[in-house]
């Protein structure tokens, strides 16, 4: 499942799910590039990154910005010459009822959602492309599934991610393959903000799941949306 030599760009790469894809990723030889707003929580993911012998960088991005996005797909193909692995991760949640969200809450989430997976789908495609192995992969939610109570914008934007994903797909048969993942509750800093059980799925589960769609050998079909509602079933 080699992944050496190719460039993967994970946004909100510094924490909970995005960190443990980078790990996954850099693990079978793939350069990371993280893409967050926080420098010193992407500081410490990028040395821990390095230590595994990932030519990995970071890049201060806001995602809700074309002109960030445009300079970070520019950045990545100036330092590394190529793009072939986009997952988009960013994401943010309000657990508020509709009638109480603000507008100012309603477009965060809308546009880190969903504008930020439009922008940054938008223009690595080019470079994407180009590639042999190239994968765009959405993270979702079960909130992009299913309707959740206190969630409505939030689930708004998710079920709009899985439209997108399967759109894309269709206009880049045979060329990108795009997918989407719906996890379930995942035991990260935002939902322990939100909740105070500890859930059975973590973010090495999704990761896990990136992977494999990441691979050169995948044979998922493109455009698949995938829940993950429980932890894998270990193989005896």
């Amino acid at each position: 499942m080699s992944l050496a030599g190719q460039t993967a760009l994970v946004t909100g790469g510094n924490k909970g799910i995005g960190r443990s894809i980078c790990f996954a990723l850099a693990k079978e030889g793939a350069n990371i590039v993280i893409a967050a707003r926080n420098e010193s929580e992407s500081r410490e993911t990028l040395d821990r990154l390095k230590g595994m012998g990932s030519k990995a960088f970071a890049i201060s991005v806001d995602v809700r910005s074309e002109e960030d996005v445009r300079r970070l797909i520019s950045t990545i193909i100036d330092r590394c010459g190529r793009l072939d692995i986009l997952v988009n991760n960013a994401g943010v949640a309000y657990k508020k009822r509709l009638e109480e969200t603000s507008l100012e809450e309603y477009d965060k989430t809308m546009d880190t959602n969903l504008k930020g997976v439009f922008l940054c789908t938008k223009y690595a495609i080019p470079y994407i492309r180009r590639s042999n192995n190239g994968k765009i992969i959405n993270i979702s939610s079960i909130g992009g599934l299913h309707g959740l109570p206190e969630f409505s914008v939030y689930c708004g934007s998710k079920f709009a991610v899985n439209g997108m994903t399967e759109a894309i797909a269709s206009e880049l048969e045979g060329e990108i393959k795009v997918y989407s993942i719906c996890p379930g509750a995942v035991d990260t800093d935002m939902y322990r903000s939100i909740y105070s059980d500890v859930p059975p799925l973590k973010p090495e589960h999704i990761a896990q799941k990136v992977l494999e769609l990441a691979s050169s050998d995948s044979r998922v079909p493109s455009g698949k949306i995938i829940e993950i509602s429980a932890p894998p079933v270990p193989q005896l």
